[in-house]
């Protein structure tokens, strides 16, 4: 009977404490906000995002995030977001597989040499772009995900490098044999 009133005592001990830490905030929160800030500032591998951001180039989660694993701007930067974006819809294989060809996406593959896009507008920079931001019946919009500079690295790479071969893509920039 003993045990039984120290383990309550010591249950209400700890929810007690769990809830002034709650009703507190986080508790380490400031602290860690400024190891954050001076470590970055001083690291001399961080590097600076387009949104102004430092990152750090061994963190490979802040560069999927902010689309930097292949370069950190130009078509390089844009052959990721067209990755991370675009080819899920726009490759061979969904091409492929898709029960109605009509209906599929088109592939981006040599998109500037066609007289125009399928909305019937002219293909230039302006409205790749707003093909892109805006969207279509079949294409979700990526004006609200994307901002100017990610919409112009893309831009860069369809127009200049777009796209490889899918039966023998890139080789993987970070392999070094």
């Amino acid at each position: 009977m003993r045990f039984f009133t120290y383990s309550k005592t010591f249950g209400a001990l700890l929810i007690l404490v769990a809830g002034i830490l709650v009703c507190a905030g986080e508790p380490g929160a400031k602290t860690a906000l400024a190891q954050n800030s001076s470590s970055n500032s001083t690291s001399q591998s961080a590097k600076s995002d387009t949104k102004g951001v430092q990152i750090d180039e061994y963190d490979r989660t802040a560069q999927v995030w902010y689309y930097q694993r292949i370069g950190k701007s130009g078509w390089q930067r844009g052959q990721e977001i067209y990755y991370m974006k675009c080819w899920i819809c726009h490759n061979d294989y969904t091409r492929r597989a898709e029960p109605n060809p009509a209906t599929a996406a088109p592939t981006l593959r040599d998109l500037y040499k066609r007289p125009k896009l399928m909305s019937g507008q002219p293909v230039n920079d302006q409205t790749v772009t707003a093909q892109i931001r805006g969207g279509s019946a079949r294409m979700p919009a990526y004006g609200a995900v994307l901002n100017e500079k990610d919409l112009s690295d893309l831009v860069t790479y369809l127009r200049e490098k777009c796209c490889w071969d899918e039966m023998n893509p890139p080789a993987n920039p970070r392999y070094h044999p």
